[in-house]
């Protein structure tokens, strides 16, 4: 029997059952367990809510995910009936920026995904998703695949820093050199975890304005500049830090802070989603890679299985990183000729520039 896909109302009682009992057995990332989700729901307005679609097969539910939907304009003259997987489509709710997205519960393969979609679209984004998440990338007759973003998503296992108790020890010799030479510098530091809800928002409201300080002194705004991002987190964290998934760390050198760490947890998985940092003109203090060293001891005690820097090709990430993933920003369009008028286009004025730019020889 073939599959089939429902829409369902996103705000009922029914969705949550249905998101519950798929999370139970999927152990997906933070960003689809309903903790996540639901504060997303009650966040997002009404009119931008995106439909629960189900996937049956048998008669029996084995998947699901959000499905936005958004009609764009790009270059003011491209037209597209676009839908979003887990994700609204509108860039200032998107900007919570959710990677090891993915479809909740049995994954079906991306042609799957294609045939089950009402026929209503002309392209689907599909944000954050691990390489791993399709085994390939094919998709049916009259569709064609791009990736149009792609970035490591570096990791510790924090079993091998238990295993050999020295997470230093894992590391290259110059990062290693790097962390022990700021340690020395800052004297000692004591790591501070916050215990209570209060706490925990305490220590938010000091990573804001650290955070904010830090990017306006770049001349950029912050990720916390915008009202609606900053209050996503922070019901978030006031409804979510008792259930154990919310994880805010605070790094002091006497009554100084270094640093704050703002982490989600879920299934052993601890994701650093956003940090603040104190501005330091002392380059070998290292405040970024003192406070991870910090968290990622603490967590391998802790007994996670590992932390996650998530995307970006940051130097430090990689730096403080064992392994690594990619995640992919992938889009699928039918076959219309305006999007293909759109990329060749786009082809003349890359090359364009591309010429316009090389070095004189």
């Amino acid at each position: 029997m073939s599959r089939q896909l429902q829409l369902v109302a996103p705000n009922t009682a029914r969705a949550e059952v249905i998101w519950r009992d798929l999370e139970r057995t999927a152990q997906p990332s933070y960003f689809l367990t309903w903790g996540w989700i639901d504060n997303w729901l009650a966040m997002l307005p009404r009119d931008k809510l995106p439909m629960l679609a189900v996937i049956r097969h048998a008669g029996e539910i084995t998947g699901a995910f959000f499905l936005g939907r958004r009609k764009l304009l790009r270059h003011g003259v491209v037209p597209s009936r676009a839908v979003f997987i887990n994700a609204t489509g509108v860039p200032r709710y998107d900007e919570l920026c959710i990677e090891h997205n993915s479809l909740l519960g049995n994954r079906c393969s991306l042609a799957q995904l294609v045939e089950l979609l009402p026929d209503d679209w002309d392209e689907l984004f599909l944000p954050g998703v691990d390489r791993a998440t399709f085994h390939n990338l094919d998709v049916p007759h009259g569709y064609r695949v791009r990736a149009q973003h792609e970035v490591p998503s570096p990791s510790v296992d924090l079993a091998r820093v238990r295993a050999t108790g020295d997470y230093l020890g894992l590391l290259s010799a110059n990062t290693r050199a790097q962390i022990r030479r700021a340690r020395k510098r800052l004297g000692a530091c004591e790591l501070e975890v916050a215990g209570s809800r209060g706490d925990a928002l305490a220590i938010y409201d000091e990573l804001v304005a650290l955070h904010g300080t830090s990017w306006r002194a770049r001349g950029e705004p912050g990720a916390f500049a915008d009202p609606w991002f900053e209050q996503f987190h922070r019901r978030l964290i006031e409804q979510r830090f008792a259930h154990g998934e919310i994880q805010l760390l605070r790094l002091r050198s006497g009554s100084a802070t270094i640093g704050c760490l703002y982490n989600l947890v879920a299934g052993g998985r601890v994701l650093f989603y956003q940090s603040g940092l104190a501005r330091c003109s002392d380059p070998i203090a290292k405040p970024g890679l003192l406070c991870h060293a910090a968290a990622i001891t603490h967590c391998a005690e802790a007994g996670h299985a590992v932390y996650d820097l998530l995307g970006g090709s940051a130097r430090y990430k990689a730096s403080l990183a064992t392994d690594a993933t990619q995640l992919m920003w992938l889009r699928v369009q039918r076959e219309r000729l305006r999007f293909a008028i759109e990329e060749r286009v786009s082809d003349w004025k890359h090359a364009i520039t591309g010429a316009l730019t090389a070095p004189a020889r």
